[in-house]
């Protein structure tokens, strides 16, 4: 063997051990990475899920707000609803500051998430420069493995780069340790992004929560302005039947004046009629006679009174009561009658009292105002007083 040539020297363990650590490191690294990755894009997309569940809570928001239905016919009915109106506009603006509350965590979120992409490339960058160095380091023992097994005379400067080689590994390692630091690190931050998450789940939990119950307010709220509307509608009807019934009765009343003008009437005739009567009345008084023709009111025999009216045609119709018009009331009977000095004779009967046995004679005595019937004859015990 030439005394020149040297033995071929292995690989130093160490130098493996650090290009295996080096190789563990970014193996680390490369996983550490994804799962960022993986847990930036979950935040992002939860971020995005929050802030669509904000704006249709609020669309909700403002969609319960604007349900609010006011009758002017009502207002005395609707204000009983005024306190439970405030108290929703008050639930509905806590609800707000809690939404404006979590987009501020989300904010706040987004922004760590991009701080720790910053690093996530700062590390990517410090490891790109790791596995230059490394590549270097490599180059650099093929080299001096080759200068060794040709020359053995830069035996020296290969163990001076041997030297260099080792201090090159520890600042590897040392570079490598410090990657795992940060990934601790970023793990570390991971983990509080994941509690800030959970932390604006729950408040998304609650907010929806309260999007139910203000769901059911409003629900409740309109079902009582569907009852408020029935009695709305039940109070037009009632007050349409009430209108239908005021021009009814303007009506009767108009109707009712008629009739009590043309009472009126009848009845100043018929005060002219009695006055007339009452003179021929008083005539007959003051000459003493009996039964003159006129219209009587006859009391004694029965309950109620009776009416008659002698005629001066010798004819004589009789109602049940008290009767001023001929044409008030249906007559109970009617006949034919004679006077003759105190004596009153009914020569025919007809209507209800057709079964009597005509004709029959009554004695007419004239005392004071009255006319006392007596004798054997039906109307036995009837008073007769003139209508005056």
């Amino acid at each position: 063997m030439d005394a020149t040539e040297m033995p071929t020297r292995k690989p130093s363990p160490m130098i493996i051990a650090l290009a295996v650590i080096a190789v563990l490191g970014w193996l680390a690294f490369a996983i550490v990475w994804y799962a960022l990755s993986a847990t930036s894009d979950g935040l992002r997309g939860e971020v995005a899920t929050l802030t669509a569940d904000r704006d249709a809570l609020a669309a909700e928001v403002a969609a319960l707000e604007d349900s609010g239905i006011t009758l002017d016919q009502l207002n005395a009915e609707l204000a009983s609803l005024g306190a439970e109106r405030d108290d929703i506009v008050a639930e509905r603006d806590a609800a707000r500051a809690e939404i404006a509350g979590a987009d501020g965590e989300l904010e706040a979120v987004t922004a760590a998430l991009a701080e720790r992409e910053q690093r996530i490339g700062s590390l990517q960058s410090d490891l790109t420069e790791a596995e230059q160095s490394f590549s270097e380091v490599q180059d650099r023992i093929a080299h001096s493995t080759a200068e060794l097994a040709d020359v053995g005379s830069r035996l020296q400067t290969a163990r001076t780069e041997e030297a260099q080689l080792r201090e090159t590994a520890a600042q590897l390692a040392q570079e490598a340790a410090d990657a795992t630091s940060r990934a601790a690190e970023i793990e570390t931050e991971t983990q509080a992004a994941r509690e800030a998450q959970a932390d604006a789940q729950a408040q998304l939990a609650e907010l929806r929560a309260s999007q139910a119950e203000f769901q059911g307010q409003r629900e409740s709220l309109e079902a009582e302005i569907a009852d408020l509307r029935n009695r709305h509608e039940t109070l037009t009807a009632q007050l349409a039947d009430a209108q239908a019934q005021r021009d009814t009765l303007q009506a009767q009343t108009a109707e009712l004046a008629d009739t009590v003008t043309t009472r009126g009437e009848e009845l100043s005739s018929l005060e002219s009629r009695i006055a007339e009567a009452q003179a021929v009345s008083d005539a007959a008084a003051e000459t003493g006679a009996g039964l003159v023709p006129g219209r009587y009111l006859a009391t004694g025999l029965t309950p109620a009174p009776l009416t008659f009216a002698f005629g001066e045609d010798g004819g004589f119709t009789a109602w049940r009561g008290a009767v001023l018009s001929a044409d008030a009331a249906q007559p109970a009977m009617s006949g034919t009658y004679a006077v003759s000095g105190d004596t009153l004779t009914i020569e025919s009967v007809d209507g209800g009292a057709a079964d009597i046995a005509t004709p029959f004679e009554c004695a007419a005595t004239v005392a004071g105002d009255l006319i006392a019937l007596a004798g054997d004859c039906p109307l036995s015990g009837l008073s007769l007083r003139q209508f005056r």
